[in-house]
Parts: structure tokens; C-alpha cells; sequence
């Protein structure tokens, strides 16, 4: 189960910076129809779909098109990633998620701060990864679910494609402010980032202690972008390392 999950957030993490905590549940159930007051899922809906519509019409066009460039241009991918996706994305809701709540309010400001770069560049990884076994897929909201009073929700996303049937997936989203909704998760058939991550996170965590997993995750991050860094010949440009450096898984 976890191989097809991984078969298929390659190209679906191209357009996001890949996470869910417990009260995601509710959203597979919930339906503005049996809330009682109307208006408000209504407008959270609108204001959701005003924000992750032009998202994934945006990605769908700059991969058609740019492909090609950013993969031989990593600074120039980084560049789009960081302004197009990440602001739609909350690294910190995902980190508290992949530890543990309790585990993370814990942390010190310093390793909270470290963990949360540590899964931010991780998700920055993800979408590299996505751009290379990106193969013209096309994105497009289908459905918006929202419930206000918990601040939860989802965004339905249509994955089509020449190459594989098409395919749904659920982008999990967290309210932070009236007109803010960001994603914190994608569900797959049922599974999430987080679910498939979390045991091994924590199993470090426990084992070895926070700096670990930083460690173990940036290492993987520095290896993945200096060698896609060293084919540009591009050195102390983000996403790319200012020198080489040992540290590694």
C-alpha cells in the first residue's frame, strides 16, 4: 500500500510543497448541507477556491510549458516553488503532525524552528522529485469541503493524465485566518503523508532524540540538491549548497 502511495505522489508533489492531524477525520463526513448555519462554510468554500483554483491552474501551465527549464535550472524551480506554492502551505502544521503534537509544543524555540526547515526543505525535496517524473499530468479542483467551526477542511484535486487513469486525492487544509486557509496534508486512497511518515519520525525522536531526525532529513535534503545542483553547475544559490559538505543520511 505504502509502494502505490509513493508511485503516485511523485508527480502530485510537483505542485505542492508536501501533511494531517487527528481532527482531519471529520472531512470525509462533513457536508455544508447538514451544517445549520449556511452561509459561513459557503464562504469559506469560496474563499478556498479562490485560493487553491488558480494554484493548481498556475502549476498545470508553468510544468507544460517550463518543464523543460527547470530542470536544468534548479534556482530558477526554487524560485517559482517559493513564490507560487509554498505560501499555501504550512510546514509547522505538518511538522506538529509528523511528531506529534504533545512532542512538538515540547521543543525549544531553536529545535522547533530547526525541525520546521528541516520539513520545509524536505517538502521543497519532494516537489523536485515530483518535477522530474512529471509526464503532462493536469490538475484541477473538482470539489471543496469545509467545516469553519473546527477550521478543517479539504480541497478535492482530478489528476488526469495520457500515461495512468486519472486520479483524486484530497489536499488537507487548516483555517488561520478568515481569508487563510492552507494545506497540511494530501490523502491518497486513504492514506496521507503524515500516516505514512509519522511512526518512523517518532520511532527517532524517541530513540534518538529531535536532533536526529533533523539531521537524518537535511542530510538527505543537502545530498538530493547537490547533485541535482552540481549537473547545473550551480553553487550558493538556493536551493543549491555554497560548498560541498560530508554530511549525509
Amino acid at each position: 500500500m505504502v509502494n502505490l502511495f509513493k508511485l503516485h505522489i511523485k508527480p502530485i508533489s510537483a505542485f505542492l510543497l508536501m501533511l494531517l492531524i487527528a481532527q482531519l477525520g471529520f472531512a470525509a463526513g462533513t457536508s455544508p448541507k447538514n451544517n445549520p448555519d449556511e452561509k459561513r462554510p459557503l464562504l469559506a468554500e469560496k474563499t478556498v477556491l479562490n485560493s487553491f483554483d488558480p494554484l493548481f491552474e498556475r502549476v498545470t501551465l508553468e510544468l507544460s510549458k517550463n518543464q523543460q527549464q527547470y530542470l536544468t535550472d534548479p534556482v530558477a524551480y526554487h524560485q517559482f516553488v517559493n513564490r507560487v506554492v509554498k505560501p499555501l502551505w504550512d510546514s509547522e502544521s505538518t511538522s506538529s503532525a509528523l511528531i506529534g503534537k504533545a512532542s512538538f509544543e515540547q521543543l525549544n524555540n531553536a529545535d522547533r524552528m530547526a525541525l520546521v526547515d528541516a520539513v520545509d526543505n524536505t517538502l521543497r525535496r519532494y516537489a523536485f522529485e515530483g518535477l522530474e517524473h512529471y509526464s503532462g499530468q493536469r490538475f484541477g479542483v473538482v470539489d471543496v469541503v469545509v467545516n469553519p467551526r473546527v477550521g478543517m477542511g479539504w480541497v478535492q484535486v482530478l489528476m488526469e493524465s495520457s500515461l495512468i487513469p486519472d486520479l483524486h486525492l484530497d489536499v488537507l487544509i487548516k483555517q488561520f485566518s478568515a481569508d487563510s486557509w492552507k494545506a497540511v496534508d494530501v490523502r491518497f486512497k486513504g492514506i496521507t503523508y503524515v500516516a505514512v511518515k509519522k511512526h518512523k519520525f517518532r520511532k527517532i525522536v524517541a530513540e534518538k532524540g529531535i536532533q536526529a531526525l533533523v539531521d537524518e532529513l537535511q542530510g538527505k535534503n543537502l545530498e538530493y540538491f547537490a547533485e541535482i545542483c552540481g549537473k547545473a553547475n550551480i553553487v550558493g544559490r538556493p536551493p543549491c549548497p555554497a560548498q560541498d559538505n560530508d554530511h549525509g543520511e
